[in-house]
């Protein structure tokens, strides 16, 4: 992959302007690790689309793409790009000042700079766009704030990658996927202003299905691990946060014990892993508690004339059923119960 153009800019929301930083040779080590994480590494995403087009961030962009492709993907003259990737770090600054007041009470945005880059990778094209951790220091003689990089962890906080194709004399934007590292509304919505392309409703079902196919055969080898499973998902979708897909299948499987010997948990990771790399669902969402609202239940076969049915998914749902053998050799199921009501419909032992 090569990088045709990119920018590096300090933001420092004390100021009125980005301050626009040339980017040494030795600096590339860095460039090519955060273009890296956006584009390859990063495997917690979501995919959006345009609002419209001539919104001030996808606006430069085209702007960007089409000028390189006018001097054939060698960069002789640099004049605009300067301009307009200068607008779209302006644009950042002015967006993160805005939260700031309105979260100055509570927390501080994150410091950073932000990188930009146009890659190609033989006949395709990305546009990268992605906040960084620097952090400041005091030089000694000087007793001046400069800002630096981190020289092992190269944090990226949020990014963009923006998919571009050029047809009927008009950029397409082929896809755009963006990701945060914690929640930021502002990074989507208020700078790069795009839209959602799935719904949290649609993307918290596609995984509740992708999950329920990768445990399909573990429900013939021993139910109990099928269900602890399955109801550690719907537990964890049906709560209200954030979703990282990748996160959520290694706490799923990698820390889960399973009942029976015969259980292989790593197939089951294989089929999940798989199932985000191709994924019909973005793999950094918000649950939507509703979309899966019956998914939790179970029904227990106890006898020809009783079941019992556990609505909610729980994670630890095991833990409110125990057996018992009476002297005669008949066994019972105990469950845990907290209505006084209920309980006096039934004679104690």
């Amino acid at each position: 992959m090569q990088i045709l153009y990119s920018s590096l800019h300090n933001l420092d929301l004390a100021k009125d302007s980005p301050i626009r930083k040339k980017i040494p040779s030795d600096f590339t080590t860095f460039m090519d690790a955060y273009v890296e994480f956006a584009t390859t590494e990063n495997k917690n995403s979501r995919e959006y689309v345009p609002i419209d087009p001539n919104r001030t961030v996808l606006r430069c962009v085209s702007s960007i793409y089409t000028d390189v492709l006018d001097q054939d993907d060698e960069v002789a003259d640099d004049t605009e790009l300067v301009e307009l990737t200068d607008s779209i770090a302006l644009m950042l600054l002015t967006v993160e000042k805005n939260v700031q007041e309105r979260i100055a009470q509570l927390t501080e945005v994150q410091k950073g700079s932000i990188v930009q880059a146009l890659l190609k990778d033989e006949d395709t094209y990305q546009y990268v766009i992605a906040k960084v951790e620097h952090s400041e220091w005091i030089d000694g003689e000087t007793l001046e704030m400069n800002l630096g990089f981190p020289g092992k962890n190269k944090k990226v906080w949020k990014s963009a990658v923006i998919n571009l194709s050029l047809g009927d004399d008009e950029v397409i934007f082929d896809s755009i996927r963006v990701y945060v590292d914690h929640p930021a509304k502002y990074w989507s919505d208020e700078f790069l202003e795009v839209k959602e392309a799935k719904t949290d409703s649609k993307n918290t079902k596609a995984v509740f299905h992708a999950f329920e196919h990768a445990l399909k055969p573990i429900k013939n080898v021993s139910l109990g691990d099928y269900y602890n499973i399955k109801n550690s998902v719907v537990h964890d979708l049906q709560s209200d946060q954030d979703i990282n897909y990748n996160d959520l299948v290694e706490k799923t499987i990698d820390h889960y014990q399973p009942l029976s010997d015969e259980v292989d948990l790593s197939l089951v990771k294989e089929k999940l892993i798989a199932a985000g790399e191709g994924a019909d669902f973005d793999t950094q969402f918000h649950t939507d508690p509703e979309a899966i609202k019956t998914a939790g239940r179970i029904k227990i076969h106890v006898s020809p004339a009783i079941d019992v049915t556990v609505k909610e998914g729980l994670s630890n749902w095991r833990e409110n059923f125990r057996t018992y053998k009476k002297s005669d050799g008949r066994t019972y199921i105990m469950i845990k119960c907290d209505d006084q009501e209920t309980l006096r419909m039934f004679p104690e032992d």
